[in-house]
């Protein structure tokens, strides 16, 4: 069965005393409901803000793209919607700013709409606190709009992933790193999903960041029957599921599965993702049917490689469950939520040693992690899990278990709420001082 809300939690709990008061948040998600579009940070606000409700507390949700609302989720709270009340003499404004200079005007609007809404959830919903992502630096500017303190977490810092995407090291390329870094220096509170992307915020930021912690996503809850049974999986399906673009490694299973399918004439590749482009080592722009045709062109002859596009998350499970193995073959992870979502369900996975991955899964252990940009070792990796299915069951097993115990929802909301509790009470403090 799907992982649900209603499969994680049966009832919502109640906070036990006032140490355990329930708090009210608010979360940024980039779209909303979270089958809206492939995107990492809403699957991580879905998860997060269920886990919370069910345990008492009272989350709520921000998004610039809101499609249809379910009636038992979260309340959302839509930034197009803070825009539209804007005043007469302020659109005149914003219709100035947008001529003279687009690119900034465009990011202090998003702040402006963050800002509004945050001040609207204060008011009717007593939202104590916000947790946002560091793209474009719109924590900086929001900050300084709200009454609540801003808690930044480390989706994908632009300079890290903008030279993966190929992104020109150009101006605009420094001044959103600058936005960045100052959203991060002033943050109330910072949290990481991994070490590893912790670790590099600091080396290339140059700042201490003394009260980041380390609190990874939250994974789905699959209940052991509900796992992968290789009885009951297609032993011919290579499952890859992520956007095709160069962070992903889109490339990289296209040219290992052209090698793993000359040597394993039954395997099959599965790409699940939208097609985002990807931009090569000396600059040329591919689309996926343009890779496929120029790199495996006898695969996609006989029918051995199918495009599925995005997929809503709830047809996610099912196309795990059937597959022989996951691929995540990406150039960084911040976390790699892909590989937990692999991991819960206990499917055979190999995934490239990038990021946050080794954080989650142990090589030969729990998975098998090979270099990335390495078609070659992906290859081998892959056909070792085909030709060994007894080491592929046994991987995939270990790695549901681990997941289970290390990355519950509910363990992982408790860790945020206490770590939430401790900047709002900072935060409070320094208000007291101040009046």
């Amino acid at each position: 069965m799907p992982e649900t809300r209603a499969a994680i939690h049966d009832a919502p709990a109640q906070p036990s005393s006032a140490a355990d008061r329930s708090i009210s948040a608010a979360f940024l998600s980039p779209c909303w409901p979270v089958d809206l579009v492939s995107n990492g940070i809403a699957t991580y606000v879905d998860t997060i803000t269920a886990s919370l409700r069910a345990l008492g507390h009272r989350p709520c949700v921000l998004s610039g793209r809101v499609g249809e609302i379910a009636a038992d989720g979260p309340p959302v709270y839509d930034l197009s919607t803070s825009l539209e009340s804007r005043s007469l003499a302020r659109r005149v404004l914003q219709g100035l700013a947008n001529r003279i200079a687009p690119s900034r005007a465009a990011h202090a609007q998003r702040a402006r709409a963050i800002a509004g809404a945050v001040r609207l959830a204060v008011a009717e919903r007593g939202v104590e606190i916000l947790e946002m992502e560091e793209s474009f630096g719109w924590a900086a500017q929001a900050r300084s709009r709200v009454p609540v303190p801003v808690v930044v977490r480390l989706h994908g810092p632009w300079f890290m992933i903008g030279p993966i995407l190929g992104a020109k090291r150009d101006s605009a390329f420094e001044a959103r790193v600058r936005r960045e870094r100052n959203a991060v220096r002033l943050a109330d509170g910072i949290t990481a999903p991994s070490r590893d992307v912790l670790d590099q915020i600091r080396e290339n930021y140059g700042l201490a960041l003394e009260r980041a912690v380390v609190i990874p996503n939250p994974g789905p809850v699959v209940p052991v029957e509900d796992r992968w049974n290789p009885a009951e999986s297609d032993r011919r399906d290579i499952l890859f599921v992520g956007r095709f673009d160069r962070v992903k490694g889109g490339d990289t299973i296209i040219d290992a599965f052209a090698r793993v399918a000359r040597t394993h004439p039954q395997a099959r590749l599965r790409f699940v993702g939208p097609d985002r482009g990807l931009v090569d080592e000396r600059g040329r722009k591919w689309s996926l049917p343009e890779y496929l045709a120029e790199r495996a062109p006898e695969a996609m002859a006989a029918g051995r490689i199918e495009c599925l596009g995005h997929q809503p998350n709830s047809s996610l499970p099912t196309l795990r469950r059937r597959a022989a193995m996951i691929v995540a073959a990406s150039r960084y992870e911040t976390f790699g939520l892909t590989v937990l979502e692999a991991a819960a369900t206990g499917v055979p996975l190999v995934a490239s040693r990038v990021g946050g991955v080794p954080e989650i899964i142990q090589d030969g252990q729990t998975g098998l992690l090979v270099p990335p940009d390495d078609p070659e070792a992906l290859a081998q990796a892959i056909g070792r899990l085909f030709d060994n299915p007894d080491l592929a069951a046994r991987l995939g097993q270990q790695a549901a278990d681990v997941a289970a115990r290390d990355f519950h929802p509910d363990q992982i909301a408790r860790r945020t709420v206490e770590y939430h509790k401790s900047i709002v009470e900072r935060h409070r403090r320094g208000a007291d001082a101040l009046s």
